[in-house]
């Protein structure tokens, strides 16, 4: 077998007046573009098998947006967000404004079009890696005296600090593409901010782009619970330079130091993981409990949470009944390169989770992707369930669910995990 891979960049970026998602309290549409927000893609291809990776600038996919894209591209296709919360709407369905639609259309064509163009820029390669630390990340759950979380400094909370390195060379060694795997909320900009960014994400694959001359792919890791250790305020812009200037001085340092990846074998497995909510299933569509929820939050009348929703948040989840309780399905999704394996979760997952699913396979190294292919909201630990908080409580409800998931979520997906070959 011989491996080889293929790179494709197209642009993203929405236009004016389209909403910006990650924050709830944003009242109107971006007023324009600070940088660029980017699809990348990565074909690989042993001969007998292909995947493609697609590494996007937004704060995550909707799984009725990833199936039209499948539908272009075929399957062994995972989409994997950056989390920046300066990035567009990812779903617009019949009702939508007009112009919501068109977005979600050329989102859709640009990042088909980057698969193909991968898939057909394959070359021999081979791939080499390496490990440093990052430090703009803190643990965002804060632990009130009173017993309740807020989402806040909690510096001495778990957080997993690794940045993993990859670089796809051609065969007389020069770079094809680089991916940097880390975990740290794409928030650097707050909600004030009403331009279109890739955060420090950007800033990072900036810096390492000009240093080693070929495009960078970010995948973003376990940062359900992490944030940049950084307050909002008059510095923003300058703080994302700075954020992404720290962890692009470990991916260049970690550039100096690569080890092969042994083997060329490729494998692609995708599945669902069904994960109950705390909501008995009776009749044939789940109730609208989220109308009742998000009135009392943002203190509107209940019949305009669905028309806030529309605007700010649109999401279309896939909600059925299994086993006695609503549930909702999380998109697994497991690439080998021979000794080297990613593995995705369509969640915001804690960052505990993505650590022991780091030290699950036998592979080295194995990388750990969230909001990928989809996202159904936050994946907490059974102890952090148990202690509730916004990421808990209340994100289901932005997402139409009836209920938060049960406290054994996060086993179910580790289970699943295990159970991969």
């Amino acid at each position: 077998m011989t491996l080889s891979v293929g790179v494709a960049r197209k642009i993203i970026s929405p236009p004016q007046g389209i909403y910006l998602i990650g924050y709830g309290d944003r009242t109107k549409g971006n007023l324009g573009v600070h940088d660029d927000l980017t699809a990348t893609a990565l074909a690989l291809n042993d001969g007998l098998h292909r995947a493609v990776i697609v590494a996007c600038d937004l704060l995550a996919i909707n799984e009725h947006t990833v199936a039209r894209i499948q539908a272009h591209t075929g399957s062994n296709v995972v989409i994997c967000c950056s989390h920046t919360h300066s990035g567009p709407i990812t779903y617009a369905g019949q009702r939508s404004p007009r112009k919501n639609r068109d977005y979600v259309n050329y989102l859709v064509t640009q990042i088909v079009q980057a698969v193909k163009e991968a898939l057909a820029s394959l070359q021999p390669a081979h791939i080499s890696w390496s490990q440093g630390e990052g430090d703009i990340a803190i643990n965002r759950r804060e632990r009130k005296p009173d017993g309740h979380i807020e989402i806040g400094v909690y510096p001495t909370g778990p957080i997993d600090r690794s940045v993993t390195i990859l670089q796809a060379q051609s065969l007389n060694g020069k770079p094809i593409v680089t991916l940097v795997n880390y975990q740290c909320h794409g928030t650097v900009l707050g909600p004030k901010n009403m331009l279109v960014s890739a955060d420090w994400i950007g800033a990072m694959r900036r810096i390492v782009e000009k240093e080693s001359g070929a495009p960078v792919m970010f995948l973003q890791g376990a940062t359900g619970d992490l944030n940049p250790d950084h307050a909002w305020g008059k510095d923003d812009l300058e703080a994302v330079e700075k954020f992404g200037g720290r962890v692009s001085e470990q991916v260049l340092k970690g550039l100096t130091f690569l080890a092969p990846v042994l083997g060329e074998a490729i494998s692609f497995h995708e599945e669902q993981v069904w994960l109950p909510l705390e909501a008995e299933a009776h009749g044939t569509t789940p109730p609208p409990t989220y109308r009742a929820v998000l009135a009392r939050m943002a203190h509107v009348p209940r019949f305009m949470v669905d028309f806030v929703l529309n605007y700010r948040y649109p999401w279309k989840t896939h909600i059925a009944a299994q086993n006695g309780y609503w549930s909702v399905p999380v998109v697994l999704t497991h690439v080998r390169v021979e000794d080297l394996a990613l593995i995705a979760l369509g969640a915001e997952v804690f960052t505990e989770i993505g650590i022991a699913i780091k030290r699950t396979p036998n592979t080295s190294p194995t990388l750990f992707a969230s909001v990928s292919s989809g996202c159904i909201g936050y994946l907490p630990t059974a102890s952090e369930h148990a202690l509730g908080g916004y990421e808990v409580d209340m994100s289901p409800y932005f997402y139409r669910m009836p209920g938060r998931l049960q406290a054994d979520s996060a086993e179910r997906v580790m289970e699943a995990v295990r159970n991969l070959e």
